[in-house]
């Protein structure tokens, strides 16, 4: 078929609004496929060696065996050897300790700065406590809209 045998029926889906008219169109022009032809193609295809999946289990085993030799290895590393001194253990326990109290001090330094500002806008006047109250319902608005959007399918002109 060529394509000149199909530009009139495409002209008249112009002619035509119904939304079933591509639908249509596509069912006039489709080409037949035989059967049969999915079982030629797959007969024609060279037989490979069918190997079993490696189990699940044995991934998994794999896995296990290689962090327990990673941990074993961390912990002679750490703890034995000539080069080791007996603070290293006790080192890499305090940087951890430090680094979790660093991120609370952070926390709670930040939770006290919203405080003092909340404290200070509801401490003020009138118009304060009123913008304080129209901020906190644009929040939630603008919360409701981000929840609630969802991506419309394109509508044709019979569902206005």
């Amino acid at each position: 078929m060529k394509s000149g045998d199909r530009e009139p029926r495409i002209e008249e889906l112009g002619a035509d609004d119904s939304p079933d008219a591509l639908d249509r169109l596509l069912n006039e022009i489709r080409v037949p496929v035989d059967p049969a032809f999915s079982r030629q193609v797959m007969s024609r295809l060279p037989d490979t060696d069918w190997r079993p999946r490696r189990s699940a289990h044995r991934e998994w085993a794999i896995a296990a065996a290689l962090v327990a030799m990673l941990a074993a290895i961390a912990a002679v590393l750490v703890t034995g050897g000539e080069g080791s001194a007996p603070g290293v253990g006790t080192s890499i326990v305090d940087l951890v300790v430090a680094t979790v109290s660093a991120g609370a001090g952070f926390l709670a330094a930040s939770w006290r700065g919203i405080g003092t500002m909340v404290d200070a806008a509801l401490d003020g006047s009138v118009s304060a406590l009123v913008a304080l109250g129209l901020a906190a319902l644009a929040a939630n608005g603008l919360l409701l809209v981000l929840l609630r959007r969802r991506r419309s399918p394109v509508r044709s002109s019979d569902d206005s």
